[in-house]
């Protein structure tokens, strides 16, 4: 079936949102701090919200469009995304904020639980996985320049504009999913919903050892990664000292190495099978973990030290999504849009419960992120190791 170039920007941008949404404003959480004068940990919690809002919105689009469709579970996702984002940017007080960002996260969930389906919709087998090596490509290119753009963002206009600029986007997001996209889930039967029998699929996937193996590792990896979010834009500008414009410029190098694990990963994964290679990036992390430690006990705090580490971690988390994702996936293709939303529910609540505990933490120097990067990598590996029917 072949699509339009309107098409295929359409897509990106969805499947964009929900992480430009969480990671456009990290450089301002600082001034947004003293803008409410709260604690940093309050205004950490934000990015905990966004993410439990982001997690649960998942089990909803996922199962739901099986039946339903593609299109109004969208419509509706990005509706609900822009309410809260109009209410963060027009926020006074903290506890506005905190609704906004919720809401945000609840509807900005509608573009990452579906944008996979709708691929899978379009395309089968080797064109499927052709494209979404490119959407993958791209969307870290775009995502790893978020912090930059919001730095830039603050430095010019103040936080407000990263709301602003989200807002907009999400406005164009909103008006490709009513005029540009058709729906791509054709033999959708809404008058079988069964809300008894979507509870059915959601447990058995809840309960089957193969595939909560591989969500559980994606789980704990991604919760690493929101682990950094979290406190590196106070670690590194309150007590290193960068500008909200370096922390951005240092953020969009570490990301770029995302790609550079997916290529390996692309290159190798074939000739080592995707278990092996999960394996080696959940060992690359565990290392990652291990270097920041040591400079912390040390009590070295410089940019280097702790960039260092989070690029290393980076890069191991890269082989973990696509190999888990694939191993997750194999044996519920009937139920894909079930599957992809309980793996993605199950990865973006790691994140938010790592940002949770991270924004109760100290951030006068490393410590305290690099025993989350070591326990998420050493926990994933006692898991694998326990679960031998998969590996």
């Amino acid at each position: 079936m072949k699509k339009s170039l309107p098409f295929f920007i359409f897509l990106f941008l969805i499947s964009c949102l929900g992480q430009m949404s969480s990671d456009l404003y990290l450089p301002a959480l600082p001034t947004m701090r003293d803008f409410f004068q709260v604690s940093e940990h309050i205004v950490q919690l934000s990015l905990a919200i966004y993410m439990l809002g982001f997690s649960l919105s998942h089990l909803v689009y996922g199962s739901i469009s099986d039946y339903v469709g593609r299109k109004n579970p969208l419509i509706v996702g990005l509706g609900i995304c822009l309410a809260g984002t109009l209410l963060c940017q027009l926020s006074h007080h903290i506890d506005a904020l905190m609704i906004g960002r919720f809401l945000q996260g609840a509807g900005a969930g509608a573009g990452a639980a579906l944008f996979l389906s709708i691929l899978s919709d379009v395309y089968q087998g080797n064109a499927l996985a052709k494209i979404s090596s490119f959407f993958i490509i791209a969307r870290v290119i775009l995502l790893a320049s978020s912090p930059l753009v919001g730095s830039y963002l603050l430095y010019f206009f103040g936080w407000r504009a990263c709301f602003t600029f989200l807002f907009f986007y999400t406005v164009i997001c909103f008006l490709g999913s009513i005029f540009i996209f058709k729906e791509t889930h054709l033999t959708a039967q809404p008058q079988t919903v069964s809300f008894s029998r979507i509870a059915k699929t959601l447990w058995i996937l809840l309960t089957h050892p193969v595939f909560m193996c591989y969500a559980f590792c994606v789980m704990l990896a991604f919760g690493g990664i929101l682990a950094w979010l979290t406190i590196l834009p106070f670690l590194l500008q309150d007590v290193v000292g960068l500008t909200p414009i370096q922390f951005g410029s240092i953020s969009a190098v570490a990301g770029l190495f995302f790609i550079i694990g997916g290529c390996i990963n692309a290159l190798w994964v074939e000739k080592m099978g995707f278990q092996k290679m999960l394996k080696i990036g959940l060992i690359i992390m565990l290392i990652g973990g291990a270097i920041m430690l040591a400079f912390g006990v040390s009590h070295v705090v410089n940019t280097i030290v702790i960039i260092l580490p989070v690029i290393i971690y980076i890069t191991g988390s890269s082989l973990i999504f696509s190999n888990a994702y694939a191993g997750a996936m194999q044996s519920f293709s009937n139920v894909a849009g079930a599957a992809g939303a309980v793996f993605g529910f199950l990865q973006i609540l790691g994140g938010a419960m790592a940002s949770f505990f991270m924004s109760m933490t100290s951030t006068y120097n490393q410590i305290p992120l690099s025993l989350a990067l070591l326990l998420s990598a050493a926990l994933a590996l006692v898991v694998v190791r326990r679960q031998r029917t998969v590996f």
